[in-house]
């Protein structure tokens, strides 16, 4: 029985759910006597109960109880279970903890504890034992520990005991020998002077951070967006990717900024990555809008067809369209989380990117096979993300607030609602459409799984507009305006909650 910490229960390599405070374990193994089913490892320094098997027959006198709960235990054990992800807000104890002398960790510390108060009951208990911790635990939702580098001892303290490290630097420049092992994987503050790019990628090399945080002399501005994660209230958005359908993304962001909704995650796939991409620069909507506009429908990069060698158009001209809309930014260097996804055409599977240029990432999501060339990119060849995911909802963590997906449809009568229903034979779609229509097929399960992993599904009316049919961006902004709309009520009670 776990008192205090978190556990870690996996079969191989396969997370099958994450265990806190009160959870019992092993309990079909000690009724069954049978060898366990999965492992359990600590994911933080954690206290347990351990009742023995003598223990329990003490008190376990009832034949007839024990003899059902053995039966109830042995046919739970020839069930697979499937992996479960974590429950949302297991986060409980947040380390904030300093990485060099000038590392503003407390200013950090307080400004994230002031913004996780407007939605949690949060304890800063300063340094205590391990008692004292989970007493903490028990009346709090979250219990942020604060460490600079004068005490070494608490220093690795909290670092055991923390659910979530936020780490903190005063300088632009990583020191491998001064990182601690669960620096690794740990939210990132950036303060003092600005990090080059060569900086940049060093952190990203060396700690693979879940989030990286800017913070100037605005402290709580800074923190705000880490602030959210750690409380779950981080809305993610994931667009799908539809050729000129996608652009429906567009009146869907219109709607959430006109609403004073804040996006601080973006994932997408194909043209959906191209939207979320720009977004994610800290663009607004009608700053993406003329993006799009400018690079999408007036420079029409998808007009020059070729001959079809490799693909019916080359791609130079797309990524130089990317190029110009986006500039040589790198992911790692966005002021929001993006993510984008392409599929690895020599390794046969999905590939999330989280660094790079953002315009070459986005150029690999966006290559639909047949219309474009692979894109040659870090070795390999990438081709359209859609191709197996087309809606990359597990791209973001449902830990860090809710997801809400923009999914674009590619099949039905093309029949728009209320109108008759056609006689006859079936229309042929063009051949962008049956290429994006055929490619679809290879994801419908994972398309299914991605709705059913997102808090939120809008669905905007694509009907009757083709998939290279830019012209039609009037009318997918509007229905994604619509969507949105629809949904604003919902929308409200997830992120205003």
């Amino acid at each position: 029985m776990l008192r205090s910490g978190r556990l870690q229960v996996t079969q191989g390599e396969v997370v099958l759910t994450e265990l806190t405070r009160g959870a019992v374990l092993g309990e079909l193994g000690l009724l069954t006597g049978a060898v366990r089913s999965a492992s359990v490892s600590a994911v933080r320094d954690s206290r347990l109960v351990h009742l023995t098997q003598e223990q329990f027959a003490g008190f376990a006198t009832l034949d007839v109880m024990t003899s059902l709960a053995r039966g109830l235990a042995t046919r739970l054990q020839e069930i697979a279970p499937p992996p479960v992800s974590r429950t949302r807000g297991a986060d409980v104890v947040v380390a904030v903890v300093a990485l060099d002398d000038g590392a503003p960790v407390d200013a950090c510390s307080q400004a994230l504890v002031a913004h996780l108060r407007t939605h949690l009951r949060v304890a800063v208990p300063g340094q205590v034992d391990r008692e004292g911790l989970e007493r903490a635990e028990r009346d709090a939702d979250r219990v942020v520990l604060t460490a600079d580098g004068r005490d070494a001892a608490w220093r690795d303290l909290c670092l055991r005991v923390a659910d979530r490290v936020v780490v903190v630097s005063g300088g632009p420049s990583p020191s491998a020998d001064a990182l601690p092992t669960r620096a690794r994987g740990a939210d990132l503050l950036l303060t003092g002077p600005p990090a080059t790019r060569a900086q940049r990628a060093q952190w990203e090399a060396l700690l693979t951070p879940r989030s990286t945080h800017v913070v100037s002399g605005d402290v709580a501005g800074g923190t705000r967006a880490l602030a959210a994660r750690l409380a779950g209230r981080s809305l993610g958005l994931v667009l799908a990717g539809g050729g000129a359908r996608a652009f429906a993304h567009l009146g869907v962001l219109d709607e959430l900024e006109s609403a004073g909704i804040v996006v601080d995650r973006f994932a997408g796939a194909s043209v959906g990555a191209c939207v979320a991409g720009l977004a994610a620069t800290g663009a607004d909507a009608a700053e993406v809008d003329a993006q799009i506009y400018e690079h999408f429908v007036r420079a029409n990069p998808l007009g020059r067809f070729t001959l079809p060698t490799k693909g019916l158009v080359s791609g130079r001209q797309t990524v130089a369209e990317l190029e110009r809309g986006i500039g040589d930014v790198l992911v790692e260097e966005l002021p929001h989380e993006f993510r984008c996804v392409s599929v690895d055409l020599l390794n046969r599977k999905e590939v999330v990117h989280r660094s790079g240029r953002v315009a070459h990432v986005v150029a690999c999501s966006l290559r639909l096979p047949g219309l474009f060339p692979p894109f040659p990119y870090g070795g390999t060849l990438h081709v359209d993300g859609g191709v197996l995911n087309n809606l990359p909802v597990s791209a973001l963590s449902r830990d860090e607030g809710p997801l809400v997906a923009v999914s674009i449809s590619f099949g039905g009568s093309g029949r728009p609602p209320g109108a008759p229903e056609r006689t006859g034979p079936p229309r042929v779609p063009a051949l962008g459409d049956t290429l994006m229509r055929t490619m679809m097929l290879a994801s419908g399960s994972a398309a299914e799984q991605a709705i059913a992993g997102a808090d939120l599904v809008l669905r905007p009316q694509a009907v009757g507009v083709g998939l290279l049919e830019f012209h039609q961006i009037d009318r997918m902004r509007e229905a994604g305006r619509e969507a949105a709309r629809a949904a604003l009520p919902q929308l409200s009670a997830l992120v205003f909650r």
